[in-house]
């Protein structure tokens, strides 16, 4: 986004608590924006750290939101000129359904804060991925730099049992 010294200037970062989104939402309030961030619930300690920010006191509102609840990502949305999309269910192990415990929630979070962005006429949306999208391909050429047709090989995913990589690279391929 251009940079924005006005006090109207409203942005909503998603899974503000995260560290993407963390160092996302202390560049924002830098900058001069006002920042709605989202995290599922605003008194947990571990949110500690974005109320500590400079500007935090003034510019961030944290709301708790959970992005299957369409209606707590729209009012977390409402009045932004601009959304940030960080957050992503992610479970490194342990998963029995793939589908249904990192694909469809992701999906459909998705959707929700598209559908809000939507009605609140945002005017910018970005939606943040991972590295984790392109870092498992034990066959890409050692020293290349690894761009849009390097993707996490999906058998090498299987067979290490780290589905969030897999995962990541069907979100993003659709395959």
């Amino acid at each position: 986004m251009e940079e924005h010294k006005s006090e109207t200037g409203r942005v909503c970062v998603t899974g503000a608590g995260g560290f993407i989104a963390s160092w996302l939402v202390k560049l924002l309030l830098s900058k001069g924006y006002k920042v709605h961030g989202t995290v599922r619930d605003p008194s947990n300690e571990k949110n500690d750290h974005l109320k500590k920010l400079d500007k935090a006191t003034e510019n961030l509102q944290l709301f708790k939101a959970e992005l299957l609840d369409y209606n707590t990502v729209e009012a977390a949305i409402s009045g932004c000129e601009g959304v940030f999309h960080v957050a992503s269910p992610v479970i490194l192990s342990g998963i029995s359904n793939p589908e249904e415990e990192l694909i469809k929630p992701a999906l459909v979070g998705t959707k929700n804060v598209l559908k809000a962005c939507s009605k609140a006429n945002v005017k910018r949306v970005v939606v943040v991925s991972s590295v984790a999208a392109i870092a498992s391909n034990p066959d890409w050429p050692q020293g290349t730099i690894m761009d849009e047709n390097c993707w996490s090989d999906e058998e090498f995913c299987k067979s290490t049992e780290v589905i969030y990589l897999l995962y990541l690279r069907i979100w993003i391929l659709g395959v």
